[in-house]
């Protein structure tokens, strides 16, 4: 019989979270959440604990508490809407810090049935979130194990900089936050508790890749997992109009994950600024506004009353 176990995908955004979370929770062993606030059942929790149990600026992401819950309250809002949206029956405590170790141990538990899956993106820049997650990984009973994705560095701020508009000459330097957060979380882990994979490893043998880390998790490999996956994505930041001015340390930690950038700079990443600078259209512009306005303001209220 399999442990309960937690596994918990770190990998910054725009790096292959969603799809990989879609594929290891077609295992029928393997369960995500059943609802989340946020978009892709994504919890976000130790990033709302962080701000809710108000760690030092110091400690996220840019020296400032993650704006996008607006406050503390609002962290906590969102926190318990998560744990009481999939178990309705959870007596939320008054210390917020039982809140955030309890609660999570009540998913875990909840959807450990044997493998509980979470993957939030937003996570691992902050070190205040992930310092607290592993304070709670230390502690609780359940089985907890790491998954690290990561991406080209190049391929990551195309993305983010066609998506979300960001300026990848900035962005790259977030990149580099999450990966130092995560090779810290490599060294301070045993090597049966965490696992490293490449997206692209994982784009191109799916299978080979989902096996592997079955047996990380020690549950049999299903034969269905990874068939969706296409490979499409890998090189297709190569053939757009993409460049941005690389900073020398961005190389040198990508070279720590075996990205050899230096040499593409030439052909893909040319010195100078990349088109447009990431700067945000009105209408993104507009959205981002109008999104910040519902995060922080309209949906905590909606989901106070909720929960009264």
């Amino acid at each position: 019989m399999v442990d309960r176990q937690a596994v918990i995908l770190l990998s910054d955004k725009r790096s292959g979270s969603t799809a990989f979370q879609s594929e290891m929770c077609k295992h029928s062993m393997i369960k995500h959440v059943d609802y989340s606030p946020h978009t892709y059942f994504e919890t976000q929790h130790w990033l709302k604990s962080a701000v809710l149990l108000n760690y030092p600026s110091s400690l996220f992401l840019g020296g400032r508490a993650f704006p996008n819950y607006g406050s503390r309250r609002n962290a906590k809002t969102y926190i318990v809407d998560t744990i009481k949206g999939n178990v309705p029956d959870f007596e939320v405590p008054d210390n917020d810090k039982q809140l955030v170790f309890e609660g999570w141990d009540v998913l875990c538990r909840k959807f450990a049935q044997p493998v509980f899956f979470e993957k939030s993106p937003q996570v691992l820049a902050h070190w205040a979130a992930v310092s607290l997650m592993l304070e709670w990984a230390k502690k609780t009973t359940i089985n907890v194990k790491f998954v690290g994705l990561v991406r080209n560095p190049l391929a990551v701020q195309n993305s983010a900089e066609k998506l979300f508009g960001t300026s990848p000459n900035s962005r790259q330097f977030d990149w580099i936050e999450a990966q130092t957060n995560l090779l810290a979380v490599q060294s301070l882990l045993p090597k049966s508790q965490f696992k490293l994979i490449l997206y692209e490893d994982f784009i191109a043998a799916p299978g080979e890749v989902l096996r592997d880390v079955c047996q990380f998790v020690d549950i049999p490999f299903e034969d269905h997992l990874g068939a969706s996956i296409h490979s499409n994505s890998v090189q297709k930041w190569k053939s757009d109009d993409f460049s941005m001015s690389v900073h020398s340390s961005l190389v040198t930690l990508a070279n720590a994950f075996g990205y050899d950038i230096g040499n593409q700079l030439s052909d893909y990443a040319a010195q100078g600024v990349s088109k447009g600078n990431g700067d945000l259209s009105i209408g993104r512009s507009y959205q981002k506004f109008k999104n910040h306005l519902i995060n922080t303001r309209l949906k905590p209220i909606l989901l106070r009353r909720k929960w009264k």
